[in-house]
């Protein structure tokens, strides 16, 4: 049995206490001093959820200054291309690589938004074990055939954007996500303004990104319960910065996710510190860093796998190490997560 003690997060607060983890999940939360002498001291999270990623394009080599368009943007973007060209041994190699990271790292899960169609599916499911698999068709034109195709290998469809599939192609993939009790999201308005109301209709598990969203666009995707999930650190290769702080105002359900594995690698704590370091620029509350760090994750998890969030039933637990005395100097240590 281990034993976890430290600042453990609960419900949004934190209490000093403990936690007992015995056969691959918690069986024990306590407040006050532990029962036994502790394996790791630090910030008590439950495995945290990485929930936006492209794991496949760790071997692209970005360079400063390229654009949206020169980069990510389908179909010819340096990162296609460089997905189309690689070998299936490459993008396997590089996609499980991630993965141990992510993993060493305290993430539990990832949500990958993955590229290439049932040959990228196929491959993620055999570089993957702790990743939510979201396809993209690669078809220029609806394909029946393809999307079911892609839902018989993932969990459900991802696209780019309705601006780069058109919007009659959008609504027949979310109609057959929705027909197949599968999750459907998007990217939306990461480059420019797009339609809130389009992309609402369909009814999407969570969108990526609103760095162009109005405060309308925010309060219809929160009235809806769609969640919205960002990615400081990616965006701000762009010179973009979310609106995280207005987001939260206007009772958003935001997560974070580390976007594209050639900008970032799979690290939340380097994410929440890009995050809260907006909040505090934007007037927020760089504290609520946390409540997207863990509730906004499992929120997302919870919406495209159907997976409760820890500590309600409480089966996970990692330790971030805490040099300082306030929760917040976590986000701030590069010291090794503790994974029991």
């Amino acid at each position: 049995m281990k034993c976890l003690a430290g600042k453990v997060y609960d419900g949004g607060v934190f209490r000093d206490g403990y936690v007992l983890w015995e056969g691959g999940r918690v069986v024990e939360r306590g407040e006050g001093r532990p029962p036994a002498e502790p394996d790791s001291v630090g910030v008590i999270v439950p495995e945290m959820v990485d929930a936006h990623t492209h794991c496949a394009d760790a071997g692209v080599k970005a360079e400063p200054g390229m654009t949206l368009e020169e980069l990510v943007a389908p179909p010819d973007g340096l990162k296609h291309r460089y997905l189309r060209e690689a070998s299936d041994g490459t993008l396997e190699r590089d996609m499980g690589g991630f993965e141990r990271t992510a993993l060493s790292n305290g993430i539990g899960t990832f949500i990958d938004f993955r590229e290439g169609g049932l040959r990228g599916c196929l491959l993620a499911r055999r570089a993957l074990s702790h990743a939510v698999v979201l396809g993209r068709p690669v078809s220029g034109e609806f394909d029946g055939a393809e999307i079911a195709d892609i839902l018989s290998a993932a969990d459900g469809i991802a696209i780019s954007s309705v601006t780069d599939v058109g919007p009659r192609y959008a609504e027949r993939i979310a109609h057959e996500c929705h027909r197949a009790g599968r999750p459907f999201a998007l990217h939306v308005s990461e480059r420019v303004r797009e339609d809130i109301d389009l992309a609402v209709s369909l009814e999407p598990a969570f969108v990526v990104h609103m760095v162009e969203a109005t405060d309308r666009d925010i309060s219809e995707c929160a009235d809806r319960g769609i969640g919205i999930v960002v990615c400081p650190r990616s965006n701000r290769f762009f010179g973009k910065t979310t609106r995280a702080a207005r987001m939260l105002e206007l009772g958003a359900d935001v997560a974070l996710g580390t976007d594209n594995a050639m900008l970032c690698p799979p690290d939340m704590r380097g994410e929440a510190r890009a995050l809260a370091d907006i909040l505090s620029s934007q007037g927020g509350d760089p504290s609520d860093v946390w409540h997207c760090l863990v509730d906004g994750g499992w929120k997302i998890l919870n919406r495209t796998k159907r997976i409760p969030a820890p500590f309600g039933t409480a089966d996970t637990a990692v330790v971030l190490p805490c040099p300082g005395k306030t929760p917040e100097a976590a986000l701030d240590s590069d010291g090794p997560v503790f994974v029991p």
